[in-house]
């Protein structure tokens, strides 16, 4: 059932990726995306001067912020809405029942707009890979991590054929099987 309802979400989706009607449903998940970034912009000491949470243009929204001091500084904060979104989405899919209501509706429409918002955005990516290039032989933990860098690079190539979608899919189905016995 809820497998079903995801494909013909899905197949509407493939007609509506770049019109109002996906940013306004996605919406909840870009707002959660760029706040997760501001969260690790605080935690990392990094200055904020300006948030847009959501706005209907290419560019959904966006975190203006001061350059990180260091290398895990910017990994942190071009990584977290891949931490905040996923475990978001996921607690929203745990919320799902075997026996389906119009909550259960709720929380999965909750669960796929702040999944389909995880993967952090090309421009995160390329900030990323900058930070990383110029940090590369001054900080051990630069080559530690420099393979996730690439990975970044290659989810943001995988959406183009909608991996988003199936990052989404796979969350709840870790959610369902998994992680429901982590908050019931």
């Amino acid at each position: 059932m809820v497998l079903g309802t995801i494909c013909a979400i899905m197949s509407l989706a493939s007609y509506m990726k770049f019109s109002y009607l996906y940013a306004a449903l996605t919406a909840p998940g870009v707002m959660v995306h760029e706040l997760a970034h501001a969260l690790f912009c605080l935690l990392s000491g990094v200055k904020i001067r300006k948030i847009n949470l959501f706005r209907f243009q290419t560019v959904a929204g966006y975190v203006v912020h001061d350059e990180p001091d260091g290398f895990v500084s910017s990994f942190l904060i071009s990584f977290g809405p891949l931490i905040v979104n996923s475990y978001l989405a996921m607690f929203f899919f745990a919320q799902i029942q075997p026996i389906y209501g119009w909550w259960d509706l709720l929380w999965l429409y909750l669960g796929l707009a702040v999944a389909l918002q995880a993967i952090p955005s090309t421009g995160d990516a390329d900030s990323l890979r900058q930070m990383a290039r110029r940090n590369f032989w001054k900080n051990p933990l630069v080559l530690l991590l420099f393979p996730l860098v690439l990975v970044l690079l290659l989810l943001n190539f995988l959406k183009r054929i909608y991996f988003d979608w199936a990052y989404a899919i796979f969350l709840l189905y870790i959610a369902q099987n998994y992680f429901i016995n982590y908050i019931k």
